[in-house]
């Protein structure tokens, strides 16, 4: 059964979900769409017109910063942005951490497509500090912060450490980015309003496909002279669609629906952290948690922990989690559950009841020979 066709349709079969959402049914989607959108909405034309423009504006007004450039793809957005700082600093080294998604999750995207070199910022084991940055001595083009850092259980920065990043970047004159994707999820932990989190980078790419629940897409934001280069760079990766209004509304409906769950979906993250950290054999990271996701190691024996999470949604119609386990250390296995609105619907006691139950599948593995 270790097929994706396999694990989607279990997905599928699946009544309740306690990492991410529930499968999206695109015609029901498309009809909530049709309803949140005003008669008069008018479609983009590549990248232009009120909808798009509006909502631009929109974004860099939340976040602060004089403009934003809406894109199908945040890889590509902040990848030019990185490269058009670096372009101005005449260095194409960028600063990042080991474990962020532009270093370790994109195919080397920074370095075969936008030519960017990296220079290593901090140990992969933990967050970054201003001590790393002021360890690299060589040229920067940029310096790249992960906020959250989702491998290390979607992590934050203090925030004197942030200051910290923003001071010696304006000292020796180097752009600071954000790949703030889950800002929206990281306002409960700071306390900020969002401008306040954004301020102290130069620009910000954010998501709206994640905690937002969009389509897909994101937005770069910052000065208007790098918004405008970045605008160029997505036209030339193909990412100015003749229209993007579908993923421009997706987006705007997430704003209005989900934007103001992200504190209930932090005080849940708590809550499931601490229940699951009284069992037996179960740690969670970080405790209590920083935004709405942690990382959960159980006991594995040696078991498929894939393998058997599949077995308690085909039990018990409960989908555990849906990123690839990870396995750091001979008999332990770590996986990431991410709140949203699925597990908001689920009490502690069914939570706690699902990690038994995958404890349990797990044993049965171990016992029958089944394993990894």
């Amino acid at each position: 059964m270790d097929t994706l066709r396999d694990k989607e349709s279990l997905r599928r079969s699946c009544s309740r979900f306690l990492s991410h959402d529930s499968p999206v049914n695109p015609r029901r989607a498309l009809a909530e769409l049709a309803d949140f959108l005003p008669e008069e909405a008018e479609a983009d034309f590549y990248g232009s017109g009120k909808l798009i423009e509006d909502f631009e504006q929109r974004i860099a007004e939340i976040l602060g910063k004089p403009a934003a450039v809406f894109g199908p793809s945040g890889k590509m957005l902040q990848n030019a942005a990185l490269r058009v700082w670096a372009d101005r600093q005449r260095c194409p080294t960028v600063a990042l951490h080991p474990q962020c998604h532009i270093f370790a999750e994109e195919s080397e995207a920074y370095q075969r497509i936008f030519g960017l070199q990296a220079a290593t910022l901090g140990a992969p084991d933990r967050l970054a500090t201003p001590a790393d940055l002021e360890a690299i001595v060589e040229p920067l083009g940029a310096i790249a912060l992960e906020l959250p850092l989702r491998r290390l259980g979607c992590r934050l920065h203090p925030w004197s450490d942030i200051e910290g990043f923003a001071a010696i970047a304006k000292t020796r004159g180097i752009a600071l980015h954000a790949d703030a994707a889950r800002i929206w999820e990281s306002q409960p932990f700071y306390g900020l309003s969002l401008a306040e989190i954004a301020a102290p980078f130069d620009s910000l790419y954010v998501s709206f496909y994640k905690g937002l629940g969009g389509f897909a897409g994101g937005a770069l934001a910052g000065p208007k002279d790098i918004v405008d280069e970045v605008r160029v760079w997505q036209q030339r990766c193909g990412g100015r669609l003749i229209h993007l209004f579908p993923y421009v509304a997706a987006a705007m409906k997430g704003l209005e629906e989900r934007l103001p769950r992200m504190a209930a979906y932090h005080e849940k993250t708590k809550a499931i952290a601490r229940a699951l950290s009284a069992l037996p054999g179960v740690w969670v990271m970080p405790e209590p948690p920083h935004a709405n996701a942690v990382l959960v190691t159980v006991e594995t024996g040696g078991a498929d922990l894939m393998e058997a999470a599949l077995d308690v949604a085909e039990e018990s119609g409960l989908w555990l989690t849906t990123m690839p386990p990870v396995y750091r250390i001979e008999g332990l296995g770590t996986f990431e559950i991410t709140v949203r609105e699925g597990a908001m619907t689920l009490s502690d006691e069914e939570i706690v009841e699902g990690i038994r139950a995958l404890q349990r599948a797990l044993a049965r593995r171990n016992t029958t020979g089944k394993v990894a």
